[in-house]
């Protein structure tokens, strides 16, 4: 009996040193919040994202912990604070974990918490992607010519690029104006898929340009894009009634009205470029309607001035062309001038003239023909000092008097009396 109850004793002895042991044995619980692991999802590549952790050192640990804190297995998961972390007990602290992907791939890594008889891990995981790619095409639309009344549909196409890592998002502007898109105006496109707008264009003014904005969540692009809308009202169908209406009113002598109209002309075509040959005829109808009008002092020259900016832009007819190179003969004579590429000018256009249209007439008004064309060369040559060939024309335009002779006295005599009499 004695020795059970010393076993019993002893058993209980033992029980009671292993509960002590037990007790000042140090125990550590640490949590995290959230708890485990955290996913980024998908980062751009080069870009970052962030998110908070909180480490704990829990009520159940059995006093302060002490450890070191640490980012392990990549390179790609960075941790606002590293090292040494001492935390009492039921004491937390937050850190920061940033994210860079550096390629287009997946990424594991772990926050881990630990001393010489803790280890905890926090599970890190993220995906890396290439950045927003994308196209529109084209860059510009150009309506070109409409009617008024009508209206024109042009298409754009936006495209999210397959090499993109995200879904393309949209947000398309066009402030008020002659161009008009539909009500849809937010998009979301994913890798590969494209999507086409159109845009409509309903001209009521001469000429209109606007931009439609394009904002995207792409890095690598300028934010926003603009796609540049051009569009002109055909008016040409005005400018060419405005050119007949003067020449209507040229025939009649109503000089003053044909200039104004010619005028009007002008400035109607000055709105696009695409008008230009139609504003030159009408420069051309202006040069020969001050001619005939005079009714400034620099009349003559103001003629020869439309004459020669029509001809040399190389857009009128060619009919229109020839009549251009008599207004720069017959008027040409009448500025007064010194200078020698003037007259050079006026001997050049009255060679072309005669040489290729010997019995010409002034469409609109045949009192204007080649005889007057050669009286203008004769006249030239003489204030070029080329008395010579100012008395061939002589022999060509007066054969009854020839031949002429060269002096400069007998061929201004010879001028003098044919003034007035072509």
């Amino acid at each position: 009996m004695m020795r059970y109850v010393s076993f019993v004793l002893m058993f209980a002895l033992f029980a009671f040193y292993a509960c002590e042991d037990n007790k000042n044995e140090e125990k550590f619980v640490i949590e995290f919040s959230p708890v485990e692991e955290h996913d980024f999802g998908t980062v751009e590549v080069n870009k970052s994202a962030s998110t908070k952790v909180r480490i704990k050192n829990s009520d159940e640990s059995s006093g302060p912990f002490t450890g070191t804190i640490e980012i392990e297995d990549s390179p790609a998961f960075f941790s606002s604070f590293t090292g040494i972390i001492e935390l009492q007990k039921n004491e937390s602290r937050e850190v920061y974990i940033t994210f860079t992907p550096s390629a287009g791939e997946s990424y594991s890594g772990k926050l881990v918490v630990k001393n010489d008889k803790n280890f905890n891990e926090f599970y890190l995981s993220g995906v890396g992607a290439s950045p927003v790619s994308f196209s529109i095409s084209p860059i510009a639309l150009d309506f070109g010519l409409v009617e008024s009344g009508s209206t024109k549909d042009l298409n754009l196409t936006l495209e999210n690029n397959v090499s993109s890592g995200f879904d393309l998002e949209l947000t398309l502007d066009l402030p008020l104006s002659d161009f008009t898109i539909g009500r849809q105006t937010n998009f979301t496109l994913s890798p590969g898929s494209n999507k086409t707008i159109t845009v409509r264009y309903s001209p009521t003014q001469n000429a209109s340009t606007n931009f439609l904005e394009i904002s995207h969540n792409s890095s690598i692009r300028a934010n926003p894009q603009s796609v540049v809308l051009r569009g002109i009202k055909d008016i040409s169908s005005e400018l060419v009634s405005g050119n007949i209406e003067g020449w209507n009113l040229f025939k009649n002598k109503d000089y003053a009205a044909s200039v104004s109209k010619f005028q009007e002309t002008v400035a109607k075509s000055l709105v696009n470029a695409v008008y230009d040959s139609v504003g030159d005829e009408a420069v051309l109808g202006r040069g020969w309607a001050r001619l005939f009008e005079r009714s400034t002092n620099d009349y003559a020259l103001s003629s020869f001035n439309d004459f020669v900016n029509a001809y040399n832009t190389g857009l009128i007819s060619s009919s229109s062309e020839i009549d251009a190179l008599a207004g720069i003969s017959v008027s040409g004579v009448l500025v007064v001038s010194n200078n020698i590429d003037h007259y050079n000018a006026i001997v050049e256009a009255a060679s072309i003239l005669l040489a290729n249209y010997q019995s010409y007439q002034f469409q609109y008004n045949t009192n204007v023909d080649h005889k007057d064309v050669r009286y203008a060369l004769v006249q030239a040559y003489f204030n070029l000092s080329n008395y010579l060939d100012a008395a061939k024309q002589l022999d060509i335009l007066d054969p009854l008097n020839a031949p002429h002779s060269s002096t400069a006295e007998e061929i201004l005599i010879a001028i003098q009396a044919l003034a007035g009499q072509l």
